[in-house]
């Protein structure tokens, strides 16, 4: 008894099946799952790069905070130029005084002053990610002692 073949499957001249267009299949289904581990692993990296800048934004601030004479707009300034320079927008800043917003001018020696900044995920994100988490939001916040 013979087995035949379908017309659509040729062979090679050892006798093996020809699989034309199986590796493309293959790829097709592949190249969706590795574009979405690759474009992930760049998110996370931006997302990881964001925290850390926003962080030594907020450490900048408060270093030139707790200085006497410092003002609000010396801290502001400080932080928008940080965050500017990393090419992050839309973020806010808070600067409190013994753990209630208040302005600098209140501040006396010895109190503590903290700021915080933060930035909406949808500000920094490089991809179509915003979709899953648009609500999350990065946040740092700094506290030291005036001099």
């Amino acid at each position: 008894m013979k087995i035949r073949r379908p017309k659509s499957s040729r062979l090679y001249r050892d006798g093996r099946v020809r699989r034309a267009g199986a590796a493309a299949l293959e790829m097709a289904m592949v190249l969706p799952l590795l574009f979405l581990l690759v474009f992930g692993i760049i998110e996370m990296g931006r997302a990881i790069m964001v925290n850390q800048v926003i962080t030594n934004a907020a450490r900048e601030g408060a270093r030139r905070a707790v200085i006497p004479g410092a003002t609000d707009a010396h801290v502001e300034g400080r932080i928008d130029t940080y965050l500017n320079a990393a090419g992050i927008s839309g973020f806010t800043r808070t600067i409190s005084v013994n753990g209630s917003q208040a302005s600098l001018s209140t501040a006396q020696s010895k109190d503590e002053i903290g700021i915080s900044v933060s930035v909406p995920y949808s500000a920094v994100s490089y991809g179509i990610y915003n979709l899953i988490a648009p609500s999350r939001t990065f946040s740092a916040e700094i506290n030291m002692r005036r001099e």
